[in-house]
């Protein structure tokens, strides 16, 4: 089942009146429903419920299609129209200059039969909607009966409001006076009361500050005479720790000194060792190559025991590094053993401190 079209209450308005004119076209063709109006006419639901219901002011297009649709003639509904659009414009600033009291409304019924009687002055309009416009005319002139009659209710109560108001207006007055003393009492009083507790807070709020500023000095000149005191402790430990830091400087410039002594020492022992452990060698090489018949090579070892400053004035040596006498050999050695050195079967073994220190081989040049 379609959407059927809700009831309308005529309000008076001309677009009203058009809207009662369209439903009763809609109901002399059958009343169909907004959805079949809508296939027919292709228009939506929404758009055609806004023109039954007097929304808005409806177009020429949507009105010619609908009564069209309806089986009604379309030019006279055309010219009711137009009308009805201009009655609205001028009742909607009727209803902005005087809003909505009795008089407007019978200003507007009174617009609307001026209305209804233009309309009978053509008569091509008036032959389409000769019904509809006795049916409606009636109905308003009804209407305006009704609301004249409650317009004078409404004035005949207004008036004894008035005059009631009148009656009682010295006694209002006087209750208003009344009241206003009253009123400018109790102002004076509470103001009194306020001015009182802002003296009162304003004075505990400077106790308080006060009291706050006292502690903050205390606090602050406790903490200025336990900085003072930090202080002190920390240059004095800072003081006992460079003196012991510098005592341990001194310490170990002491044993360093003492070290790089023992140091030197211990380096002249070793190359003075060092030194006759190669003459006892090369004294050794020497033997054998004179036994050989070597005497080219064996001065060739003079020559570099000259070359590094090594002779028979060597101080004395005691323990495992003073001179011994070289060894007879059983036999001479070969040029190309010489040629190539001391052969590892007749070299002594050295001591393991001599072998971990290795001491460069250039006594010539080191200097004391």
């Amino acid at each position: 089942m379609g959407r059927r079209i809700s009831a309308l209450p005529d309000d008076g308005r001309p677009l009203t009146g058009f809207a009662l004119g369209l439903r009763a076209l809609h109901e002399r063709a059958g009343a169909p429903s907004l959805t079949e109006l809508a296939r027919k006419t292709g228009y939506d639901q929404p758009r055609l419920s806004e023109l039954f219901n007097a929304k808005k002011v409806p177009g020429q297009d949507l009105v010619r299609d609908v009564v069209q649709a309806l089986g009604g003639d379309t030019e006279a509904w055309l010219v009711r129209l137009k009308s009805a659009r201009h009655a609205e414009e001028e009742f909607q600033a009727a209803s902005a200059r005087q809003g909505d009291t009795p008089e407007a409304r019978l200003a507007r019924l009174e617009q609307e039969n001026r209305r209804l009687r233009a309309l009978t002055a053509h008569p091509d309009s008036v032959i389409a909607q000769a019904k509809a416009a006795d049916e409606a005319a009636a109905a308003r002139i009804d209407r305006a009966a009704a609301l004249e009659a409650q317009a004078r209710s409404v004035l005949s109560e207004a008036m004894d409001q008035i005059r009631h108001a009148h009656e009682r207006l010295p006694e209002v007055e006087r209750q208003a006076e009344s009241l206003l003393a009253d009123a400018r009492a109790k102002a004076d009083q509470y103001v009194l009361l306020g001015r009182m507790e802002h003296d009162k807070i304003v004075d505990e709020a400077n106790d308080r500050a006060d009291a706050i500023h006292r502690k903050a000095q205390q606090e602050a000149a406790a903490l200025k005479q336990r900085s003072i005191e930090d202080a002190k402790l920390h240059r004095e430990k800072a003081a006992a720790s460079t003196d012991r830091m510098l005592t341990e400087v001194d310490l170990l410039r002491g044993e360093a000194e003492q070290a790089v002594q023992l140091a030197r020492t211990q380096r002249l022992s070793m190359e003075r060792r060092a030194k006759i452990e190669i003459e006892r060698l090369v004294r050794s090489v020497q033997e054998r190559l004179d036994a050989a018949g070597a005497v080219q090579e064996a001065q060739l070892l003079e020559i570099l025991l000259q070359d590094f400053n090594i002779n028979e004035n060597q101080g004395e040596v005691k323990g495992r590094h003073a001179r011994r006498p070289a060894e007879p050999t059983a036999s001479a050695s070969t040029s190309a053993e010489l040629d190539v050195g001391i052969p590892h079967q007749n070299r002594e073994p050295a001591d393991a401190d001599e072998e971990e220190t290795g001491l460069p081989w250039g006594f010539p040049h080191a200097k004391e």
